[in-house]
């Protein structure tokens, strides 16, 4: 996101897409500002949180619409943060987490386990999007062909939490920006 032109076609597809909650994965930012979140989402009403890359790799970036949800509370963790917000309009209460996994197998576990305890603290209807760095199926890798232990480790979690998988689309065209 150091590149100003990716920033504005950021930008113009936010602007296409209406939306009223985003996250950005690898943002591959160590620090992020005001005027950074500006430059990507014009809407005078954002309030945003960040997890900082580790050393120009990850970083996640999200981004709401205050005049639609109301912050309860944030929690930072070493592999995620996430937000409790509450409906302006239907007063409805949920979560979001956004994910940057670690890419050591060993590393892993921990951060199930922070997920985990996101999920049961809040108890509130969740959404955990991000990059976990492990797929769940050998298809999904490019050359894959066996399913490895820490692809069954990820399909547990998915299914222990009750989390449904949604499919990647469109993911080639965003990938580029």
């Amino acid at each position: 996101m150091n590149d100003s032109q990716k920033r504005l076609v950021i930008r113009n597809l936010l602007r296409e897409w209406k939306c009223d909650v985003i996250c950005l994965q690898e943002t591959k930012l160590d620090g992020m500002d005001s005027q950074m979140v500006c430059s990507l989402w014009s809407c005078s009403y954002v309030d945003w949180v960040v997890l900082d890359a580790d050393q120009m790799a990850g970083g996640v970036l999200i981004m709401w619409d205050r005049r639609v949800l109301e912050t309860l509370e944030v929690l930072m963790g070493s592999f995620s943060m996430s937000v409790q917000w509450k409906g302006v309009e239907d007063g409805f209460i949920w979560a979001c987490s956004g994910v940057y996994g670690p890419n050591d197998n060993n590393m892993r576990g921990f951060m199930w386990d922070e997920l985990v305890g996101i999920q049961q603290y809040w108890n509130v209807p969740w959404c955990c999007f991000g990059d976990f760095n492990v797929v769940r199926f050998p298809s999904e890798r490019r050359g894959g062909s066996r399913l490895t232990l820490a692809m069954e480790k990820f399909s547990e979690f998915i299914e222990d939490l009750n989390l449904i998988d949604l499919p990647l689309e469109g993911g080639r065209e965003l990938y580029m920006v």
